[in-house]
């Protein structure tokens, strides 16, 4: 049974085509020439976005689950708080990225009893922070292309807190962390003198904690200077996470907007 519950689940970033300070197009009649980058000066870039998602799957605590099933104009009823943003610095071809947010959501709804037998009334409240620092390193860079190869982690701490509403009222808490280890690619590719898209997938998990969580993102880019860049796009993510009576089984998709400022 579907029920309007929580969870804006934000994510992830990117600046696409401003990561290396100095870097020019040269145009040869309609399309880019590619040339070889050698600049190697240090370069620092910080973004902001949001991250409109769409939430589908199953949260539990204590031995109850609660269905999620969140339509992207159902969000922002649920949202309480959120503060999202990414780092990004690097030399040459190696770079170091930290993303990180914090979400809390609150909704009401309906939650399946232990054996998911008895059906009651609910409202669940979920306090999310998500942490993801990745080392990367740019196999191809030239003025048209740059793709890079990623690994890192993502480290996860959720706490939900389920009240039931039965013949008895109980509150149920719950929480956990962990860190799924990751690795992934990014791919920029120069569209024009001021345009630029992004591709990026990852996956990590691998039994180590989550059983497996993946995402896949894809972004456009303008240049409004040459070194502030706005960029939307797509993004998707999946985690499958249970311990004992915890369970965080969800997947995210939904539009991202956000400005990027690279010195």
């Amino acid at each position: 049974m579907k029920s309007t519950s929580i969870l804006t689940f934000a994510a992830s970033l990117l600046v696409a085509g401003q990561l290396f300070a100095g870097t020019t197009v040269v145009n040869s009649g309609a399309s880019p020439t590619v040339t070889t980058t050698t600049d190697n000066d240090w370069y620092f870039t910080l973004g902001v976005y949001s991250w409109g998602a769409g939430l589908n799957g199953d949260i539990g605590a204590g031995g109850f689950t609660a269905p999620v099933d969140i339509s992207f104009s159902e969000i922002l009823d649920t949202l309480d708080m959120t503060a999202m943003g990414l780092i990004e610095f690097g030399k040459g071809r190696w770079f170091f990225q930290f993303e990180g947010l914090y979400l809390q959501n609150g909704a009401r709804g309906l939650s399946s009893g232990p054996g998911g037998i008895v059906q009651v009334s609910s409202k669940l409240t979920a306090r999310t922070t998500r942490l993801t620092p990745v080392i990367g390193y740019r196999i191809v860079d030239n003025e048209c292309t740059k793709f890079d190869i990623l690994a890192g982690g993502t480290y996860y701490d959720i706490s939900n807190e389920l009240q039931i509403f039965d013949r008895r009222y109980l509150k149920v808490k719950s929480a956990e962390q962990w860190m799924d280890p990751m690795v992934g690619f990014r791919l920029n590719q120069r569209l024009s003198e001021r345009w630029h898209f992004q591709a990026r997938a990852d996956v990590g998990g691998f039994g180590a904690a989550s059983k497996i969580s993946w995402q896949a993102l894809g972004l456009f880019g303008y240049d409004i200077t040459d070194s502030t860049a706005l960029f939307a796009g797509y993004r998707h993510t999946a985690v499958d996470f249970q311990k004992g009576g915890f369970l965080y089984d969800v997947s995210s998709s939904g539009p991202i907007l956000g400005l990027t400022v690279t010195w």
